[in-house]
């Protein structure tokens, strides 16, 4: 299950839990109050059976002038008792009482029933909530599959005419030597194929495999990549520091690559683009067009530019979120973007 499938899962039940548990306890709240009222009528009857017979150990006996007093109710001030008529007395009548301690108990005992029914109730909604959340997103998770599916299928496609491609123009290269317009094309195959991994990085989960990375010189092989991609842009490398951390090379590769990529693509003619490696971070720099939103463009398919798709930055805070990597993007719009990479919470091998 992938992670925006098991987000969904859980929010899903959360919401269906939380509203099953709502009306749980409000029922449950009611039903308290209605024991505790039958348990007072109960208990008044006793007392008035208890009045003929006068053979109840649990009650205690009194007399009380008649004129205070109310016959055939339950007074809970000063102790729990009711009044009942005396045969052939005017004057008073018999005051039967329940001792406070027994009431607590009896009350306790109710209650202790109650929240064990809960509690079972409570278990039964866990799995009442989980068969709905697993019910209601099947369709949606079989949508999705077949979706993935269907991108699959595409990026296999794609292998066979990007490879002739590619060797068409290598065969060109070698017989023509260089040529602007095959180099062009070459350009946009390599645009392609980052584009091919981003999908895959999409779909598929990643490789987990680490070992040392001396992150500087692949940042410097990178840029020196790009410049081949991009030529009419300038590119400064700042290395301060050396950088080699035990992570991995491939991931760090891509998000470099996505990151850089954009850096170029998105930036103004003639501009520049400067990666500083400085104590444990990574800098890429830019005098692009500026992001208009630096939280919305890490969301899945969203992009400020006609071109793209708007997986790259998605993909990129994907990728460093699985290699614990923190991220931060500055951006100021027509003056550039600034994305620093910190790689403090990694160690060496």
């Amino acid at each position: 299950m992938k992670n925006y499938e098991k987000e969904s899962l859980f929010k899903n039940f959360l919401v269906f839990f939380s509203l099953l548990e709502i009306l749980l306890v409000l029922l449950f709240i009611e039903l308290y109050r209605t024991k505790k009222t039958e348990y007072k009528h109960n208990l008044l009857q006793e007392m008035q059976l208890c009045s003929y017979s006068l053979e109840c150990e649990q009650f205690s006996f009194d007399f009380a002038p008649q004129s205070e007093n109310i016959l055939n109710q339950l007074y809970d001030t000063n102790g729990t008792h009711a009044y009942f008529t005396i045969p052939k007395s005017k004057k008073y009548y018999m005051k039967i009482s329940y001792a406070e301690d027994k009431i607590h108990n009896d009350i306790q005992n109710i209650t202790q029933t109650l929240w064990v029914q809960f509690i079972v109730a409570s278990l039964l909604l866990l799995g009442v909530a989980l068969f709905f959340t697993f019910y209601s997103l099947n369709p949606i998770r079989k949508a999705l599959r077949l979706n993935d599916e269907f991108i699959k299928d595409i990026l296999h496609d794609f292998n066979t005419p990007i490879t002739s491609m590619i060797l068409n123009i290598k065969m060109f290269k070698d017989e023509k030597g260089e040529d602007p317009y095959v180099s062009r094309l070459s350009k946009s195959i390599d645009n392609i194929l980052l584009l091919q991994n981003n999908l895959k990085s999409f779909l598929h989960n990643s490789p987990s495999q680490s070992q040392n990375v001396d992150i500087a010189s692949l940042a410097q092989e990178r840029l020196k990549n790009l410049e081949h991609i991009y030529p009419k842009l300038a590119y400064i490398y700042d290395k301060q520091n050396e950088l080699v951390k035990n992570t991995n090379h491939e991931l760090l590769m891509r998000i470099l690559d996505n990151i850089l990529s954009n850096a170029a693509k998105y930036n103004k003619v003639n501009g520049e683009v400067r990666v500083t490696i400085a104590l444990e971070t990574v800098t890429i720099e830019d005098t692009g067009k500026g992001i208009k939103d630096v939280h919305k463009v890490l969301h899945r398919y969203y992009k400020e530019q006609d071109r793209g798709l708007g997986l790259g930055l998605h993909i990129v805070n994907k990728l460093c979120n699985e290699l614990n990597i923190s991220m931060s993007i500055q951006s100021q719009i027509n003056n550039g973007t600034k994305i620093i990479l910190n790689f403090q919470h990694l160690g060496k091998e």
